[in-house]
């Protein structure tokens, strides 16, 4: 993690604040299940536990079937070898079991076509848009991050990806997140805004995009499943070479040390500087 510390420090131009040489922020990660995580555990299901009777009711119907099939059958295989010695009681056999087969078919029916409709009901729009809280928080006061490892894992099952790169890919996230509001800059300024959670973690994914990017595409499509999770937007390519990346820390420097203006504003007295032909947009 060190390591990693001291590459964001690098890539965003800040530092964490030291004492005696050590960081002294905190970035936690919990196997608790927070109270915004609770829908994404329960999974795709609405009411897991009545999808459950529904399958357990059409095992008892599907069972009632075979009770009368196999022995039927075998009755079956039997007459076609040796014709029965009376055929009054093989009609009233037949008839009899073909009655039962048509009652325990509608049971049948009605029960797969319940279940059916149980589970086009259940899906990732029911647990979607997931709160951000679910996966972590930072505190802005007391700078500090906690991650929550078991939602992210239950979110990897869900998209079938990777859990560890899913997990690295978040950490980055977070750690840029932490440093923007607890970093210090090159003059010692500090982050002086409050809140505004929703530009932190937009400025934050410009900067993790950026870093996972020379790392691998799979934690760049793991990051963006997750991004898309919450309701993140993730930046375009035109704010990710070298140039655009130059002006977003310019801007949010700015920014940070500038508790009255708003982030578009920032942008745009920044772009200022520039030829509007090479402006690009930076709205989330």
């Amino acid at each position: 993690m060190s390591s990693m510390r001291l590459e964001i420090e690098k890539a965003m131009g800040l530092k964490f604040p030291e004492r005696n040489g050590e960081v002294i922020v905190r970035f936690e990660e919990s196997v608790e299940i927070p109270q915004p995580a609770e829908m994404l555990m329960r999974g795709l299901y609405r009411d897991p536990d009545r999808v459950r009777q529904g399958f357990k009711l059409l095992h008892q119907e599907t069972g009632s079937m075979i009770e009368i099939l196999m022995p039927k059958r075998s009755r079956l295989r039997e007459w076609a070898d040796s014709l029965p010695e009376r055929p009054k009681e093989a009609e009233l056999f037949l008839k009899e079991t073909a009655e039962q087969l048509l009652i325990r078919e509608q049971r049948l029916v009605q029960a797969e076509r319940e279940l059916v409709g149980q589970l086009q009901e259940s899906g990732l729009e029911d647990v979607y848009p997931i709160p951000l809280a679910a996966f972590g928080v930072c505190t802005f006061r007391d700078p500090s991050v906690k991650l929550f490892l078991k939602p992210l894992g239950r979110f990897s099952e869900l998209y079938e990806i990777n859990p560890e790169t899913l997990r690295q890919a978040v950490r980055v996230h977070f750690l840029f997140l932490l440093l923007l509001v607890a970093g210090a800059d090159l003059d010692g300024q500090v982050y002086s805004r409050v809140g505004e959670d929703k530009v932190v973690h937009w400025i934050a994914s410009i900067y993790t995009v950026r870093y996972l990017k020379s790392q691998s595409t799979e934690l760049i499509h793991c990051y963006q499943e997750w991004v898309n999770a919450w309701g993140g937007k993730m930046p375009n390519q035109s704010m990710l070479n070298d140039r655009e990346c130059e002006k977003t820390r310019a801007a949010m420097i700015f920014w940070r040390r500038q508790p009255n203006i708003s982030w578009e504003e920032c942008w745009r007295i920044i772009n200022q500087l520039e030829r509007p032909a090479s402006t690009s947009s930076m709205v989330f």
